[in-house]
């Protein structure tokens, strides 16, 4: 029997954050990871050909950027385990059905330019939009990485000011009312409609006006990415875990956690091993995975597991196709388009929003696919002059015509369509240039993570009432559940979805009850 101060479940990139904090406070972590590597969500893999890297889920870390674990790189993992971003100038694109283009600058004043194409009044619009987001969010954008507040307690807290009150009227409204109040042209509608959805939720929901946000950040930390494919940072995190003395152990599955009196105490191995954990546990798994599968109901209080079952799963889910070129695609949108990593395919708002309808149904399309080309900022993930290309898109993930299972027979034919929509808007993505090719199906996700219940990258749902103080549930938003000694941390909790760096809010609550000094564990004055 195998013993630790602190076991924590799961080593995707939150786990590895929490283990990393507390292993730089002296605290002796496990990490006990399913996966034949570390990260979780957060790897890159050669899945097609050798030399090419493929990122086969998270991709894009721009909202990490703010977290102090990277701005104030508090765990060195830059200054000493060299981890390196790429930020382009150029940062992505939203081609439009009729090719003509919407290209995000970092500077603000060519975005200006690249928005006045469609209308002055658009350019002059998306400043103030700017400008009024900065306002509102000051009161709220440091709790981004912290341990939220109860959802009650936040509006309270905003009802007591005209800003406050302003960011509430924001949050409770759709991006498709956002994009309305501010925006004429159909390609500023379209373009934030279909930006905002890559939180997994359709842009006709209420409560996901928060989405229609992140536009201030092309500006600032824009689409940044680890050099090497995004697992560099998950092998970084890794290397600070050993070097502090932590623990990892590779393809073991936990089946349970053991509880006495009321307290986590450790964990079973699925061949039956126990690792005992002197001072906590901490669940970097789905949250209905963790009080669902891995705890009885005599173990949490009465109804509990009622109100995990009714958590809602995101409205739709990835279908991916990693692929290996010969060259990067040639757009026909032409200009600056060929110079950014990311290029978003949108239809104009009806038809966007009848494609994001028919998810509801079960129905799959092919209409809207994002093309990463990340070799364009970051030669290091091909061969020499080859170029790798993530195509994504959404999809549900019950078809209608035989449900999840029938993604086995469908996933071919679908991905070959979405592939087909993205050549038409290049000029070279013919069978020549394309050397490999890997697809996932969300039922394929969720095979070969098990926390991506329903293909759902964000474990459940970013709806408003599963979001800040009531991620997972109401009462239950700060990292802590009804066990005493056991946390949670990941996409199951505030912030949610993306690659965040959340567990660092985990990993400071635990440190709180634990007695630690987290200033002084990190070596700051």
């Amino acid at each position: 029997m195998e013993k630790h101060d602190v076991v924590i479940i799961g080593g995707g990139h939150n786990g590895l954050i929490v283990a990393a904090y507390l292993a730089k406070a002296k605290v002796d972590v496990c990490v006990v990871e399913l996966q034949d590597m570390v990260g979780g969500c957060v790897v890159t893999r050669e899945l097609t050909l050798p030399g090419f890297k493929h990122d086969p889920a998270g991709a894009i870390h721009m909202m990490i950027q703010a977290n102090p674990l990277l701005h104030q790189d508090e765990l060195g993992l830059k200054a000493t385990y060299g981890l390196k971003y790429v930020s382009p100038e150029i940062p992505g694109a939203i081609v439009f059905n009729d090719d003509s283009a919407l290209v995000i600058y970092k500077d603000i004043h060519k975005m200006y330019d690249s928005i006045k194409q469609f209308s002055t009044k658009d350019a002059d619009a998306y400043l103030k939009f700017c400008g009024y987001l900065k306002k509102i969010m000051a009161p709220v954008g440091v709790g981004m990485f912290a341990a939220p507040p109860r959802f009650g307690t936040m509006m309270s807290f905003l009802d007591s000011s005209a800003e406050g009150r302003e960011y509430t009227r924001l949050i409770l409204s759709s991006v498709l009312d956002i994009a309305e109040e501010w925006f004429e042209s159909p390609h500023m509608r379209a373009a934030f409609c279909r930006w905002a959805s890559e939180e997994m939720i359709g842009p006709r929901e209420k409560g996901t006006g928060l989405y229609a946000a992140g536009w201030p950040l092309f500006h600032t930390w824009g689409l940044t990415m680890p050099v090497g494919g995004s697992g560099a940072l998950s092998e970084a995190l890794a290397a600070c875990i050993r070097d502090n003395g932590g623990t990892i152990k590779l393809n073991t599955a936990v089946t349970k956690v053991i509880v006495e009196n009321g307290a986590a105490k450790g964990v079973v191995l699925a061949d039956g091993d126990q690792v005992m954990a002197k001072k906590a546990v901490v669940s970097n798994v789905n949250v209905r995975q963790l009080f669902l599968h891995m705890l009885s109901d005599k173990e949490v209080p009465m109804g509990f597991q009622d109100n995990v079952k009714k958590l809602k799963a995101s409205s739709f889910a990835p279908l991916v196709q990693a692929i290996a070129l010969n060259d990067a695609p040639q757009f026909k949108a032409g200009g600056d388009v060929q110079k950014a990593p990311f290029v978003e395919i949108s239809p104009f708002t009806e038809e966007l929003l009848r494609l994001y309808d028919d998810y509801s149904y079960g129905v799959p399309n092919a209409g809207m696919p994002i093309m990463g080309i990340a070799t364009i900022a970051d030669p290091t993930r091909a061969p020499a002059g080859k170029h790798t290309l993530y195509l994504y898109h959404f999809e549900p993930y019950r078809l209608r015509d035989g449900g999840a299972a029938a993604w086995d027979k469908e996933k071919e034919r679908i991905a070959d369509l979405v592939l087909e929509t993205a050549r038409r808007h290049c000029t070279n993505l013919d069978s020549g240039n394309i050397l490999g090719r890997w697809i996932a199906s969300p039922l394929d996700y969720e095979r070969m993570n098990p926390a991506l219940i329903e293909g759902d990258i964000g474990h459940i749902g970013s709806f408003l009432n599963q979001s800040f103080g009531n991620r997972p549930l109401p009462g239950w938003g700060q990292y802590k559940t009804p066990i005493t000694g056991l946390y949670m941390c990941g996409a199951s909790t505030h912030p949610g979805v993306g690659i965040t760096g959340g567990g660092r809010a985990t990993a400071r609550v635990m440190m709180d009850d634990l007695g630690i000094d987290f200033k002084k564990a990190i070596g700051k004055p």
